[in-house]
């Protein structure tokens, strides 16, 4: 099928095909489709857009939906071979959809680099300040510490989440040390913990398979920065029988 191009009377705008022939678009049709024009054919057909001039676009075949980054950037008038007038949709990419595909994919790839940077990160085990509540300790002549059964860890992963606290009352630094009943192995030692502070996470010294390990938690006690007249060797405070929970 030859169609022949007539060039509308107002002119919206011009398509360039590929041999940078400008063809004169109109932007609203007022009869049927025939048919599509693309910069780039996906299609070879026998179907030709023809213009008094003699340049050429090859027509091909009207879709029923346009792909998701394409879009219609106007209407070219012509007329089929029997006499029939019409128009073709020229197809173009949607630069706005296109543009939107890759912010999108920047702002994942932005997310997973930074949670993977954040899993990959030393955890940051310097005690900060924790309202103790109800386990605040009314004599400081003794020391109270928290109970802690169970502590639970990711299998392939260093990051505990478990509070390692020293209640508000205590008079003494606290320092936690977690150690592997089976071996011995020390996985954790904090940092001496103030009273009224704690340690949200830590890493362990290294990573274990999922299962069940029985651990003591070792808990010293050393004298207070403020505390001039006591010696600051830390000394036994307590144990507590526990167990890593690993899954």
């Amino acid at each position: 099928m030859e169609y022949k191009y007539k060039a509308p009377r107002q002119i919206d705008g011009f398509f360039h095909d590929q041999q940078k022939v400008r063809w004169g678009y109109v932007r609203r049709r007022q009869t049927e489709l025939l048919g599509e024009v693309r910069k780039k054919n996906r299609l070879q057909t026998k179907d030709i857009l023809t213009s008094d001039d003699g340049a050429q676009l090859v027509v091909e075949p009207l879709k029923k939906k346009l792909g998701f980054f394409e879009r219609i950037k106007g209407y070219l008038p012509c007329q089929d071979e029997e006499g029939h007038t019409g128009y073709l949709q020229v197809v173009e990419r949607s630069v706005v959809r296109i543009a939107l595909l890759l912010v999108v994919l920047l702002l994942v790839l932005a997310t997973s680099f930074y949670l993977l940077f954040q899993a990959a990160r030393p955890a940051d085990d310097t005690p900060i300040r924790i309202a103790s509540g109800e386990m605040y300790n009314p004599n400081p002549e003794n020391i109270r510490l928290p109970g802690i059964t169970e502590v639970h860890a990711q299998a392939g992963s260093t990051r505990v989440s478990q509070l390692l606290l020293n209640v508000e009352g205590n008079a003494y630094n606290l320092t936690y040390t977690i150690t592997l009943n089976e071996t011995g192995e020390e996985l954790y030692v904090s940092q001496p913990i103030p009273p009224g502070y704690g340690v949200r996470e830590f890493d362990m010294e290294r990573t274990l398979e999922a299962g069940s390990y029985p651990i003591t938690i070792h808990v010293a006690s050393s004298a207070l920065e403020s505390d001039e007249s006591e010696s600051s060797a830390a000394y036994n405070a307590g144990e507590l029988a526990a167990t890593l929970i690993v899954r």
